[in-house]
């Protein structure tokens, strides 16, 4: 019997070990995003029934992102002190008491650092699964596994509304029922007692100088960031000012996270199957087109819903590829700073992305917002084939041996 927080040689685990551990990992995540699909939407309701003001509202959901920059850049400190399974019981405990503090503390300001908090639990789980996943992948499925995470992810935070939907977001209930979906990611991490890798080094260099060695992959994280938050704050306004019903405007996010849903693991396949760096490239080339191409299909839902579902999946490939580039490259604890830059970058594009997106809309209303899309992606695009020029090819093995 493996003793409570015993981590594993990842290289020594037979496939089922390994098998189970993704299993578990995966399983892990998708508690956790059922929990953070239903506190967004939760929180903002709850404070506009309580009379907060928009900027109110949004400044707590700001939290988000401040929390990740600030905690983020000391998980791979903590690993090297706390190994990987008491570290995610830790955050997975902090979660869901934080969730249960909305039901105590009435006064909305207390909501800001209860929700920094539990932000910061969340991002030590993303970031520790993350870098669970990417260390136990085989570099020739790394793709594919990855992309299987983002999957499960992005599925599992879309059930967060359908569970408000059907108990509502009255009462104490919604709190109670999320927070014990967060509790729930404690039962898959028992059946990987003993098979969870363990960071003991040092990495070789800070983590911030981990942009400047991997740029491609942890601009794709900012890029992602960026144009994830502008879709999903400013994507509805968009519809609206080009004529839209309110309606087809909350359409054209469940079609545009469809796609998140369905087309990362293809994306991943390709990822094992050719050089990783020109399907990044690809994922932000149609992350150029498809907001260009809005325009013109406003209006023809036959046209718009398919751009959508494709522009929806495939740019959430730069979060993939990226992921998968870094897991290819660095290992133990360099992986962990790298992946930890990463998560950075993500966040930082999370909070530049709606200004720069409102901004644009300002200047231009409303296509201002379809130029900063491509404007984004664009740049991704050229960063990344200028490195894959200059560093070469980034081959999965089976890839690089044919």
């Amino acid at each position: 019997m493996n003793e409570p927080y015993v981590s594993a040689d990842t290289h020594a685990l037979t496939s089922q070990q390994r098998r189970r551990s993704m299993a578990a990992a995966m399983a892990c995540v998708a508690a956790v995003g059922i929990g953070l699909g239903a506190t967004l939407p939760l929180l903002a309701l709850r404070m506009d029934a309580m009379g907060a003001t928009a900027t109110m509202i949004g400044a707590n959901t700001a939290m988000v992102g401040v929390s990740h920059l600030i905690f983020t850049p000391l998980v791979p400190r903590i690993l090297r002190h706390m190994q990987m399974m008491p570290f995610l019981i830790a955050c997975i405990v902090v979660a869901t008491l934080s969730t249960l503090g909305y039901v105590v503390f009435t006064d909305i300001w207390m909501w800001f650092p209860l929700r920094f908090i539990a932000s910061c639990a969340l991002a030590g789980l993303f970031i520790v699964s993350e870098i669970w996943i990417n260390q136990l992948a085989d570099d020739r499925t790394r793709g594919r596994a990855i992309g299987l995470y983002a999957t499960i992810f992005a599925g599992s935070f879309a059930l967060g509304p359908v569970i408000l939907l059907m108990v509502g977001t009255d009462g104490p209930t919604p709190f109670f029922i999320t927070a014990a979906m967060t509790m729930l990611a404690i039962i898959p991490l028992q059946f990987a007692r003993g098979l969870m890798p363990s960071i003991t080094e040092k990495p070789t260099r800070s983590m911030w100088a981990f942009i400047m060695v991997a740029p491609a992959a942890t601009f794709a994280a900012l890029a992602y960031g960026a144009i994830e938050t502008q879709v999903f704050n400013l994507l509805p306004v968009y519809s609206v000012r080009t004529g839209a019903t309110t309606q087809v405007a909350a359409l054209v996010l469940s079609v545009f996270a469809a796609g998140n849903v369905a087309l990362q693991f293809p994306i991943g396949y390709l990822a094992d199957r050719f050089d990783r760096r020109y399907v990044l490239a690809g994922c932000a080339g149609i992350g150029v087109i498809g907001p260009l191409l809005l325009p013109w299909t406003t209006g023809e839902p036959m046209f718009l819903y398919p751009v959508l579902f494709i522009y929806g999946g495939v740019v959430v490939g730069l979060y993939t590829v990226g992921l998968a580039l870094l897991g290819q490259r660095f290992r133990g604890a360099d992986l962990a700073a790298a992946n930890a830059a990463f998560v950075v970058m993500y966040s930082l594009g999370a909070l530049i992305g709606p200004l720069a997106g409102g901004t644009a809309m300002d200047i231009n209303n409303p296509d201002g917002l379809t130029v900063s899309l491509a404007a984004i992606a664009l740049f991704g695009l050229v960063l990344t084939l200028v490195r894959r020029r200059t560093a070469g090819p980034a081959l999965p093995p089976d890839t690089a041996q044919n």
